[in-house]
């Protein structure tokens, strides 16, 4: 376990809380309940928690269910897709399918449900996971289809289904593809998607509130679902009823608590940590918890507006994409996040969690269109803001060979001795410049930022910054108010017993 990282204050607990309570009161929805997951560097799942609003609502008023609380049941809608996600690739780890064979070799029905060009071939499983199948985007129609029996769904893919883009060509969100992965783990396992997800993931992992059905979870905790009116008080919120489970409900079926969230998202997120291979196993392999959170389909983004006009945008606010049942983004102030929305007559969910630290966040909410991302997103800024250090970047480590052949460059650049360049430098160096010509770069560099000698006897390993196991770097600030800086990289080549294959001394303006 890393060390340990900060706690929540009360006071920024406060202000989270603060956030959704005033969507409950503003009618931006009838209730729901949150918690900030603890990260790699924590021992606790749950680093604070709290809830707004009301189970049910009648007319605008609360009725017996209670309010919203931590024990409080919801549906988590398209989360939903990463457990089928894992399922699959559990499988494939079972070599009991691939990723990449056609979904009809599993699923026989599949065959010619697709609009295929004369050169097009059959989305494969993988394509489905990334949703890059080119099936037509099915919100909200999926959503009411929950309740599909298997033949009904046979029918439907006989009776063929449209496409939006060539097959592996571009990306667009597709509840039925992650029905048909529902149909390739009944076919693949001879039992149901259900059964498979509880079998291997929901009790090895004691999600214990997390079901398919509401016959399985306590209905009296059960948050009750609510569409919108055509109003703006509390009057907008109108119960809907529960649908039942079938087909569909591989891309969106689960119930469940923040707890048992966090509890999945902590499992997934675990496979990031510096500390992943002490860890245990658990029901799905590291590397393929990793490869579930990995952006394998862009999604097109809208640019940023132009600041004036006749002028280009300034670009994009994030980097986002698909990745298999999980969404990666990358933003500027916060860095990579992996996350999934949820929506489904009644409800909205969203978990997200930051890559380097772990620290994530979970949102389920019982009405239709509810706030549940941007809160959430609210809340993992004001924890950056807040909470220095919570949701640190993971600094990249250098390999032991790179910082053995660093101490070996520092000295040649000291001493620049011969023996040394003969054992660490790989033999294209010399032929991309030779000995010499680095000797009188590095001089002219030491000039023209008024260091010496003596600079260089004083610099050492551990005072360079780890681009990555392979790359380091050392910047050493020039003598004199506005004097530029001294900048060293080093890289080593890709073999296992490696050379520096470039050893560059730059100067570069003061900051």
């Amino acid at each position: 376990m890393p060390a340990a990282a900060p706690a929540v204050p009360a006071p920024t607990l406060a202000a989270i809380g603060e956030l959704f309570e005033e969507a409950v009161r503003g009618h931006r929805t009838s209730g729901i309940t949150w918690a900030i997951i603890g990260g790699h560097a924590h021992q606790q799942a749950v680093l604070g928690h709290g809830a707004a609003g009301h189970r049910e609502l009648v007319a605008g008023r609360p009725t017996g269910a209670g309010p919203m609380d931590r024990a409080t049941v919801s549906r988590i809608a398209s989360m939903t897709k990463s457990f089928t996600a894992a399922t699959i690739l559990a499988l494939r780890d079972e070599r009991r399918l691939g990723l990449d064979d056609p979904v009809s070799t599993y699923v026989p029905e599949a065959a010619g449900a697709f609009e295929l060009a004369a050169d097009e071939r059959e989305p494969t499983l993988r394509q489905l996971l990334t949703m890059s199948a080119g099936l037509v985007t099915d919100n909200p129609w999926g959503d009411r289809q929950e309740a599909m029996t298997r033949a009904q769904f046979a029918t439907l893919l006989r009776g063929g289904l449209g496409h939006v883009h060539r097959v592996g060509t571009g990306y667009e969100y597709s509840n039925t593809g992650y029905a048909l992965l529902g149909r390739v783990i009944d076919e693949v396992t001879g039992s149901d998607y259900a059964s498979e997800i509880r079998r291997r993931f929901l009790a090895p992992l004691a999600l214990d509130d997390t079901a398919f059905s509401a016959a399985q979870i306590d209905r009296r905790r059960l948050a009750t679902g609510h569409r919108l009116g055509d109003r703006t008080d509390a009057t907008r919120f109108e119960p809907v009823p529960l649908d039942s489970p079938g087909v569909y409900g591989a891309m969106a079926g689960l119930f469940s608590t923040v707890d048992d969230v966090a509890a999945w998202v902590r499992f997934l997120a675990a496979a990031d940590a510096p500390d992943a291979a002490a860890r245990e196993p658990g029901p799905l392999a590291l590397a393929s918890r990793r490869e579930l959170a990995q952006l394998y389909r862009h999604h097109p983004l809208a640019p940023l507006p132009a600041a004036e006009p006749g002028h280009p945008s300034p670009g994009f606010d994030r980097v986002r994409g698909y990745g298999f049942g999980l969404v990666i983004e990358h933003f500027p102030d916060l860095g990579q996040l992996v996350s999934h929305s949820g929506g489904y007559p009644g409800y909205g969910s969203f978990m997200v969690w930051h890559r380097d630290s772990g620290v994530g966040v979970v949102a389920l909410a019982n009405s239709k269109y509810a706030p549940a991302t941007p809160l959430s997103m609210q809340t993992l800024r004001l924890l950056r803001r807040e909470v220095p250090g919570l949701l640190a970047p993971q600094a990249p480590r250098a390999a032991p060979r790179t910082l053995e052949a660093a101490a070996a460059a520092l000295e040649w650049l000291r001493r620049g001795e011969d023996a040394i360049a003969d054992a660490w430098f790989a033999d294209t160096m010399d032929l991309d410049s030779t000995r010499a010509e680095r000797r009188r770069r590095l001089s002219a560099a030491l000039a023209a930022t008024g260091l010496g000698a003596h600079d260089l006897a004083e610099l050492r390993v551990d005072q360079a910054r780890a681009l990555s196991r392979a790359a380091l770097r050392w910047v050493l600030p020039g003598r004199g108010a506005q004097a530029p800086s001294l900048q060293i990289d080093l890289l080593m080549d890709p073999r296992r017993e490696a050379l520096l294959q470039s050893l560059e001394t730059t100067v570069v303006a003061p900051h």
